[in-house]
């Protein structure tokens, strides 16, 4: 039986929790450990995509901006979540910009061996072809819902989208960990820091959320759903 912390570490993540020991000892000498301090870049937008990362402790942002310096994309990673999965068998560089959010643990394998090794395993390409769907359902929605003209409902579905993909449950409240700045989240819902701060306020004011040190507590999960 494995009992090293790296093969305790990768059963956390879906994709491994049901591979047999004998398969994982394969992935053992090839799986390697970083930490990193918050704002550090793992890899730029174009860079060889030559690494599938496992993200153990802490937050990931992915960015991709245009020549004009100007924001098309901004997403987040989690805990116990594989990145990148875009690209995953084709792509030869990477799509994305990755940033430490804050402090990281994380785990890296060379993308031909990980890719190899679910190539041979069909169990574990249809868990990948399913967070794969969960990701373009998910994203799916935040365009449909984002490119509406009033910027209120644009922050307010934004808010939606990070405590769905982002929150965890605390008792009856849901908390993003993931630090977020006024900022960030302007940048996600394509309106100004302005809006954000004043539909934040508000939230605040009736009780809806509160925020400490840049998590976000929402005490009424239901109220976004609620409004649309």
């Amino acid at each position: 039986m494995l009992q090293s912390k790296e093969a305790l570490d990768l059963r956390e993540f879906d994709l491994f929790s049901s591979v047999s020991d004998k398969s994982l000892e394969k992935l053992m000498p090839h799986l390697y450990c970083r930490t990193y301090k918050k704002n550090q870049y793992l890899f730029m937008e174009g860079d060889p995509r030559d690494k599938i990362f496992f993200l153990a402790e802490g937050y990931i942002m992915f960015e991709i901006g245009n020549e004009q310096g100007s924001m098309l994309y901004l997403d987040f990673v989690k805990r116990n979540q594989i990145f990148p999965l875009a690209g995953m068998f084709s792509d030869q560089f990477y799509q994305h910009t990755a940033i430490a959010v804050t402090d990281i643990k994380l785990y890296f394998i060379q993308t031909h061996i990980l890719e190899d090794f679910l190539k041979a395993n069909q169990k574990l390409l249809i868990k990948i072809i399913n967070r794969l769907s969960d990701i373009l359902s998910l994203h799916q929605k935040r365009v449909q819902k984002i490119v509406i003209p009033n910027a209120q409902e644009r922050v307010m579905h934004t808010l939606q989208f990070l405590m769905e993909d982002l929150g965890e449950k605390d008792g009856t409240d849901m908390v993003i960990n993931c630090p977020l700045t006024a900022t960030k989240i302007s940048r996600i819902s394509g309106t100004t820091r302005e809006t954000v701060s004043h539909i934040m306020n508000q939230l605040k004011k009736e009780k809806i959320i509160s925020v400490c040190e840049k998590k976000i507590r929402i005490h009424d999960p239901n109220y976004f759903e609620a409004l649309f």
